[in-house]
């Protein structure tokens, strides 16, 4: 029985831990493959064995014509270590080995790597149906990377992509003597190993059973660098992190408290927030001034293809000095790369030189609430959208805090925000066109026939500096009165999407409600 569960309501919780528990050699991932394939392509049980040993004395080109030639990848350069292999073996006598290719999709794919439960790399496998009828899909698993994962958890899932769901395979066959899954095919495709008592419960089953080993404890496990070093430059973090430091630095409810005074200190912090399964809240307390000089920095949060490590934490800088941190190159770059949820206050980031694409000194992408507070920030910034204490800043506030910064070569003046500096760049290039009025009576209402010149036509209204509403203004010509009925000093004005930015297109109206 097959069950489909759609991708576009997905909960984009990705599960890897590394279970640290041993590690198998890349030779003995290969014997363990050519096992699998011996024993599914074996007509009988007793010609596996054989064939195994076989398969081990010689090399794919001198197997005999016409025999069954399965195709075969290895896995887990991509940092998903679960599954170390994976292969097609044809029902019938014949040699698909170049017939098929697999892609490691894991990090490259932002709705795949996301998936519940996920276990390994999701596999695309690609073949032309005239040639190749499909065949045997095995996953070969290694249990010290399942993450706590019980192998009797497993499941395949199969992506129907022209209808965008994921469909629930339970006619896979688990065999823990060779470590692997199979899964009979008829169709290429994007082929995921999920721990299925997750899935399922993320889709509201309540099963009491959650997949894991007896007594599993991911928090215990050792944290595991390799996903990070795949997909980022780590500096010298690796180097200078502290494991004795990190070790102490835990609490009883498994979250960290860095108080941090030196560069090893603050590196540990980075090393456990970019590399630490599952996420775990992060607090930074400065007790002295840090000097960073000679120093290979890495931001601290990072984002690749739908694997987020954001910084979910505080930094308390005690009103101390973080100086000469140099980060060179990256996505969303600074003291802080990606963030969410964040709060950083009386903290000063001083002499710093930062480059890459979304650079800023203090956070590259202030996303989700995050605050920045009292906080002064000087250097050199250059790259894309670079800013001054963020590049990019989403529904997060920057407050009472300065910069004194020279970015791509050009001194930033009052903006502390790259995209704010490139809104009122394009709004500047881009003058309101439009009137907004406000009658005797208190109607607030714009010209009628606008609506088409504009994308994303909408009221924005404020009351004493805090913004009350964005209001789609394309089918309204009046705001409705119950958003300036409270009290207040109110500024309201038309914005529009133009040039990638929301700008003002219209008068600022601003009048008092008493």
């Amino acid at each position: 029985m097959k069950t489909k569960r759609y991708a576009a309501v997905l909960a984009a919780l990705l599960v890897m831990t590394s279970a640290g528990c041993g590690k198998t050699t890349d030779k003995e991932h290969s014997k363990a493959a050519r096992a699998v394939s011996a024993e599914v392509s074996s007509s009988e049980d007793t010609g596996a064995e054989s064939q195994s040993q076989a398969e081990d004395s010689q090399t794919e080109d001198s197997k005999p014509e016409g025999e069954k030639k399965p195709a075969h990848q290895a896995l887990g350069s991509s940092g998903a270590k679960g599954v170390t292999d994976v292969l097609l073996i044809p029902d019938e006598d014949v040699d698909i080995s170049r017939k098929v290719s697999f892609s490691d999709l894991y990090g490259r794919h932002v709705l795949h790597s996301g998936v519940v439960g996920l276990v390994g790399s999701p596999v695309e496998v690609e073949f032309d149906t005239a040639e190749v009828s499909g065949g045997n899909l095995v996953f070969v698993y290694d249990p010290a990377q399942l993450g706590g994962v019980r192998p009797d958890a497993l499941m395949f899932l199969y992506y129907e992509e022209n209808d965008d769901f994921y469909q629930e395979c339970d006619n896979g066959v688990l065999n823990t003597e060779n470590c692997s899954m199979t899964l009979p095919i008829e169709k290429p495709g994007v082929y995921l190993l999920v721990n299925k008592y997750e899935w399922l419960n993320a889709w509201g089953a309540e099963l009491p059973d959650n997949g894991l080993e007896s007594g599993y404890d991911p928090y215990s496990q050792p944290i595991d660098s390799t996903m990070w070093e795949k997909n980022e430059l780590t500096g010298d973090i690796l180097e200078l992190k502290d494991d004795a430091y990190i070790a102490a630095s835990r609490q009883p409810d498994n979250s960290y408290l860095f108080e941090a005074g030196t560069p090893e200190q603050l590196a540990s912090a980075v090393f456990v927030n970019n590399c630490a399964t599952p996420r775990v809240p992060i607090v930074i307390e400065l007790t002295n001034d840090i000097d960073l000089a000679g120093y290979e920095w890495a931001s601290m949060g990072w984002y690749t293809a739908g694997i987020e490590f954001p910084f979910e934490g505080t930094i308390n800088g005690n009103g101390h000095t973080i100086r000469n941190m140099r980060i060179e190159d990256g996505y969303y770059v600074g003291l802080v790369g990606f963030s969410s949820y964040c709060y950083i206050y009386d903290l000063n980031v001083e002499d710093a030189y930062v480059s890459g694409l979304n650079p800023a000194v203090m956070v590259g992408y202030l996303r989700n609430g995050s605050i920045v507070t009292n906080c002064h920030v000087s250097g050199e910034v250059n790259g894309s959208e670079a800013g001054a204490i963020s590049s990019l800043q989403q529904t997060s506030d920057i407050i009472d805090c300065t910069a004194d910064v020279i970015v791509n070569g050009e001194d930033f003046g009052q903006f502390l925000s790259g995209d704010k500096k490139l809104q009122a760049d394009t709004a500047a290039a881009n003058p309101p066109a439009e009137t907004i009025y406000r009658s005797d009576d208190g109607v607030i209402s714009r010209e009628a026939g606008i609506e088409d010149k504009y994308q994303n036509l909408g009221w924005e209204v404020n009351c004493d500096g805090r913004h009350i509403v964005s209001r789609n203004a394309r089918d309204e010509t009046e705001l409705p009165p119950e958003f300036t009925n409270s009290p207040g000093h109110y500024d309201i004005t038309l914005t529009a999407f133009v040039s990638g930015y929301y700008i003002p297109v219209s008068n600022t109206l601003e009048f008092d409600v008493k």
